[in-house]
């Protein structure tokens, strides 16, 4: 948010007022010229959206979102929707419980000795770690809104479903469904998309993927008095648009504000905005590429939006919430062009892709017209993971993205993946080494290190084979098949990651991955000369980063060796120092939560000189929970291996996606097996092979205990220099 906080919010400053007469006039003329240039027409195979107004509605509905999410801005979604509702003539009030809530605890400081807000602490938020960390203190919260919601006496009440705040939702479903017992309950967001949405009787309705004319179509339903049609095995009814169904986002209804107080939200001159939906690439990490085909608003729709809540709202400051927001370069330079005519003071930013077309003067237009940062998904500084990943960029090109950016005078923020399965020693510290050649290119912020995960949705999750993937996994993560990355290879990049970039001087203040523990606990680390900042090149091919050869087993071998990129990039960029890391199986399960942990304990004490002598004295504990009773999480159903999630267990489970057909995995499933002989003749909707299951449970048999446990010292003395 480095971004945003630069942007000090004045509690006088005045809304400006938008130009009359032939001011007014002569500014829409010039900018109607200008987009022209750019701004193509309407995307084919695409429909509007037609909202039928009628007076004397009956259905009364309430739109909620609850904790925890970002608290900076109100809900653009639920904003679009309500608007959509309202102009069809349905009463419709919206709730933002989230921020509510979020102040709430600010100003009556709760007695949690951490922020439940904070991203890296959303593990608090699930299950059983909600109702005795945060339940308590938010219950009364909930309670008057349940209230509130009552006395409106809705026909249908609408949640807005994350994975991190199904706890809360769930809660108030229940306390309604108890004082309003004709009451409808439909949800909608990211936690119903079809892969991941389990039946709950809770909820009456589930809207999976875009809203607007699945939640017209309901209410039309509702209106009628034509009942739910349910679903017997979800216990809703499922209701999403065609497939093969696109609107124009051009020809939806502005967001409606009128139920949110700006003041209450941490950048009151913000707003969120929406210039695509979709995205135009297809890394084959990324499950969002499929939820939905990628669409373009026109550049004067946007500028439409843009210069409403500039006169109407006074917000200045924008942040677009599109999967790039650089998917068609001409209307979005059309948009840029458009600003700049109108003379509308804003600033905004948005993710977006490198791309090698983006030169100077793009970026000087995009500067020109109110673009101050991007925000850029840049995941990997290897060209060996960023073909893996298919990202269609260059390193060089990445380079230039950023070096023509910060002449122009936007700032870049970074997106990054580390632990991708095709990731070696090298390929990690090329990462570390673009990171740092950029340092001081505007660069204002550097994302957390998300860690590689396999989703049902990705190319990576419907073809392991390609990406040679185990299809067992442990502590519900992924594992490579020669065991030499996992969960524990992965949150050690992922940590040494973070105090790399603690450890990065930048020209401007910029916003760090720092965990909570990480400088009080993890690491100690003295330079002989602090200052010191070398220039480096991609020039170490030949370095052997499999110093260490305990020969115990894949796993330990390849985890001892996980530090040298990192003890190796600070030597290249900083010279001689000495560092104590520690790893603490208790600091791990606070700061990650017990499924995503790892129970490792480890020491690294490290010293070098300038000129590349050092001295290595390492400890390592790898100790596996015992579990005796796997048979009883174990069991097959209708030909799926089905397992209870215990977060200590030892033992595998068979993770295969072949057996979901939503269509976000079918068209997942298409690109993840194009170009592949073996699967050419197969169907993509009959993914799943019985056969090759039954084979992956007799492999299951045989590894269902197998323990990674291991102890190890290590002492050793080196060379690095020419």
């Amino acid at each position: 948010m480095g971004f945003f906080e630069k942007r000090e919010v004045d509690p006088n400053r005045e809304i400006p007022i938008k130009p009359t007469g032939t001011l007014a006039e002569d500014k829409h003329t010039a900018t109607l010229a200008a987009i022209a240039k750019y701004s193509k027409p309407v995307q084919k195979g695409l429909e509007n959206l037609e909202i039928e107004y009628k007076v004397n509605r009956q259905t009364r509905m309430c739109m909620c979102l609850f904790p925890e999410w970002d608290p900076s801005f109100p809900p653009y979604n639920t904003a679009k929707l309500a608007s959509a509702v309202k102009r069809a003539g349905y009463a419709c009030k919206s709730f933002d419980i989230n921020v509510e809530a979020y102040n709430r605890f600010h100003n009556e400081k709760w007695p949690i000795d951490f922020d439940p807000w904070d991203p890296l602490r959303d593990w608090h938020w699930l299950e059983e770690h909600y109702y005795k960390d945060i339940h308590p203190h938010l219950k009364p919260i909930l309670d008057e809104k349940i209230d509130e919601i009552v006395e409106f006496a809705p026909d249908v009440v609408g949640f807005t479903l994350y994975y991190c705040n199904e706890a809360p939702t769930k809660y108030v479903a229940e306390q309604l469904k108890k004082r309003m017992p004709n009451v409808l309950i439909m949800v909608g967001g990211p936690s119903t998309h079809a892969s991941y949405y389990k039946g709950d009787d809770l909820f009456d309705y589930v809207v999976n993927g875009e809203g607007e004319q699945p939640l017209l179509l309901a209410l039309e339903s509702i209106e009628k008095k034509q009942g739910i049609q349910y679903n017997e095995k979800e216990k809703s009814m499922i209701i999403r648009q065609p497939e093969n169904q696109r609107y124009n986002l051009s020809t939806l209804p502005l967001p409606d504000y009128s139920d949110f107080d700006f003041s209450k939200y941490k950048f009151p001159n913000g707003a969120l905005c929406e210039i695509s939906r979709g995205c135009i690439a297809k890394c084959t990490f990324c499950e969002e590429t499929h939820f939905w085909k990628y669409r373009q608003r026109n550049a004067l729709s946007t500028l439409n939006e843009i210069e409403h809540m500039y006169y109407e709202h006074g917000t200045n400051v924008f942040w677009f919430i599109d999967s790039l927001v650089n998917g068609n370069l001409n209307e979005l330079r059309g948009f840029v062009k458009g600003v700049a005519e109108k003379g509308l003071e804003i600033h905004w930013t948005g993710y977006c892709r490198c791309d090698g077309r983006m030169d100077a003067e793009y970026y000087k237009d995009l500067k020109a017209g109110g673009c101050e940062v991007l925000n850029y998904g840049i995941e990997s500084g290897s060209q060996v993971v960023l073909d893996a990943m298919d990202k269609k960029v260059t390193v060089p090109e990445m380079e230039a993205n950023f070096r023509d950016g910060y002449a122009a005078g936007i700032d870049a923020m970074t997106n990054w993946i580390v632990g991708y399965p095709n990731e070696g020693h090298k390929e990690l510290e090329d990462t570390l080494t673009f990171m740092y050649r950029v340092r001081n290119q505007g660069l204002i912020a550097i994302s957390q290190g998300t860690g590689f995960s396999v989703g049902v949705d990705t190319i990576v999750g419907q073809n392991f084979d390609k990406f040679d993937l185990s299809p067992f996994y442990y502590y519900d993560h992924w594992i490579t098949k020669d065991y030499k990355m996992s969960i524990v290879h992965k949150l050690i990049r992922m940590k040494t990651f973070s105090i790399f970039t603690d450890l990065l001087k930048t020209e401007k203040v910029c916003s760090k991955p720092t965990r909570p523990n990480l400088a009080k606990f993890h690491y100690d680390i003295k330079f002989d000369n602090p200052d010191n900042e070398f220039d480096i090149e991609y020039d170490y091919d030949d370095f052997d980063y499999n110093i260490i050869k305990p020969g115990i087993s894949n796993f330990a071998d390849s985890l001892v060796n996980e530090i040298w990129p990192f003890l190796r990039i600070v030597w290249r960029t900083k010279g001689a120092y000495k560092l104590h890391l520690k790893f603490r199986k208790e600091w791990e399960y606070e700061e990650w939560g017990e499924r995503n942990a790892a129970p490792l304990d480890a020491d690294y004490i490290f010293e070098i000189t300038d000129d590349g002598k050092w001295t290595a004295d390492f400890k390592w504990k790898y100790q596996q929970d015992e579990y005796s009773d796997w048979e009883d999480k174990y069991w097959i159903e209708n030909g799926a291996m089905q397992m209870s999630p215990d977060p200590s267990s030892p033992v595998w489970s068979i993770m295969d996606f072949t057996r979901d057909n939503s269509n976000a995995v079918i068209r997942a499933r298409k690109l993840a097996w194009k170009g592949d002989a073996e699967k050419k003749s197969k169907d993509p909707y009959n993914a799943y092979d019985f056969k090759k299951f039954k084979q992956d449970e007799k492999d299951f048999i045989s590894v269902r205990n197998i323990d990674f446990s291991f102890e190890y010292e290590w002492q050793g003395k080196g060379d690095w220099s020419e």
